[in-house]
């Protein structure tokens, strides 16, 4: 079959041979694969994200002198199973799978192994048990974006955003667009995107984002006295001094008011904030930005 290899950052066309599915193990002939930003970083930075990886525990990740096969948003259609499978999707099966295999002992990411390769090939082997069907008439484009929106939806549910919150996302990139996305799909109704890019800020427009900011010319953080966010030390104390003050003049203890409220669970209004930028220094201009 043939593959794309990279090499010393060098990518090349070859002919490999064809991989066989070992005991509970899928082979799926690829249908749609896309480029991450992890590939293009690791194309170029192999050997310092091997040492971050290393620092975590996975002794896999190749070294930047080694092949390796990137692909790890893709999709595909079964073509053939291993020894040991239930086969529960017949043959000719469009499929997602999660980018990870067992190996041995060890599990091991499709498209960042030396002995697990991705989908920047003609076929890819996959975990049976992390097989997941494509629904009826869902485009093999949009299928092949399961894996990045997977993402932007667990960073939405972690994010614990309400409906009445405001959420800023920092970077519209793909990840940053399948968050504003995920937000407004949950029913966020303000949600403010931050951009350099005119494109990606369009983007962001179509995906459904309230107010799109560019942070060349405007923070997105400049209309937190609209939404009523504390913004600075005065204002936080003003809350809790303030809040002393008329809970005191209430009939009871005001410690045990102050319990009760807290107990309830009221807190001073905030923004949910997403960092989808990755670049250094992002995080450190987002906490000397953002309200408190």
């Amino acid at each position: 079959m043939k593959a794309v290899v990279c090499n010393d950052a060098k990518l090349s066309v070859r002919d490999l041979p064809e991989p066989k599915p070992g005991k509970g193990k899928v082979l799926l002939n690829v249908l749609r694969c896309g480029i991450c930003g992890s590939d293009l970083h690791a194309r170029h930075h192999c050997d310092h994200m091997r040492h971050s990886m290393e620092r975590v525990g996975y002794m896999e990740f190749p070294r930047a002198d080694q092949d390796l096969v990137f692909g790890h948003e893709f999709c595909g259609e079964i073509i053939d199973y291993g020894p040991g499978c239930e086969r529960k999707l017949p043959i000719g099966t469009r499929a997602c799978a999660v980018p990870a295999i067992r190996i041995g002992t060890s599990v091991e990411l499709l498209g960042f192994s030396t002995r697990a390769n991705g989908a920047y090939a003609e076929q890819v082997v996959t975990e049976e048990s992390l097989l997941v069907p494509i629904p009826n008439g869902l485009s093999e484009d949009l299928a092949a974006l399961t894996e990045p929106m997977a993402v932007a939806w667990h960073a939405v549910r972690r994010g614990e955003v309400a409906k009445g919150d405001v959420a800023i996302v920092i970077g519209c990139g793909p990840v940053g667009l399948g968050v504003i996305c995920m937000l407004k799909a949950a029913g966020v109704r303000t949600v403010i995107a931050s951009d350099f890019s005119s494109g990606r800020r369009a983007l962001a427009k179509q995906c459904g984002a309230d107010i799109v900011v560019d942070p060349a010319k405007e923070s997105p953080y400049a209309t937190w006295q609209e939404y009523g966010f504390i913004g600075t030390l005065p204002g936080l104390l003003e809350l809790a001094v303030g809040t002393r003050e008329k809970i005191g003049k209430l009939p009871l203890p005001w410690w045990h008011v102050w319990r009760i409220a807290e107990a309830i669970g009221p807190k001073p209004k905030r923004p949910v904030i997403f960092e989808c930028v990755g670049v250094p220094g992002v995080l450190q201009n987002i906490i000397d930005g953002a309200p408190l």
